[in-house]
């Protein structure tokens, strides 16, 4: 009874997520390989759950005492989140007219948690280093 009741419709807030599907190799303007690679993400898919303030004390972490998240996300849905997604949390992403997005994300899932009555997921915010939009913790 108690899980169900932390999956009531107004604990619930909307988020976006973004699978990953593969990486590619980047070309150059004369279609030559440059010999790196880049992710592609599918477009983000908004969803809603309960996601907790800023945490990441291990005394009351499910994750147990090693792992380092902010918040954690937690539905009876079983969305299909794990550790290579992309969510947007604090910020909502400016989706084109294609379903995609330029918005980079906020948040990534350290470690998915999912059971039989609920799911859980430690994310960890995305920390930019300065003049570098992609670099996480």
């Amino acid at each position: 009874m108690a899980l169900r009741l932390r999956d009531l419709r107004i604990n619930q807030v909307p988020f976006w997520y973004q699978q990953f599907i593969r990486e590619e190799d980047i070309l150059d303007e004369d279609g030559n390989l440059t010999g790196e690679t880049q992710k592609v993400y599918s477009n983000p898919v908004m969803a809603y759950a309960r996601i907790s303030p800023s945490t990441g004390q291990a005394e009351s972490s499910p994750f147990g005492i090693n792992t380092d998240y902010d918040k954690a996300i937690s539905t009876v849905q079983n969305l299909p989140i794990d550790e290579y997604s992309r969510l947007f949390i604090d910020i909502v992403p400016i989706i084109n007219a294609d379903g995609s997005t330029d918005t980079e994300p906020d948040y990534y899932c350290v470690v998915p948690k999912k059971d039989l009555q609920q799911n859980v997921w430690a994310v960890k915010k995305i920390r930019a280093a300065i003049g570098d939009g992609n670099q996480t913790d």
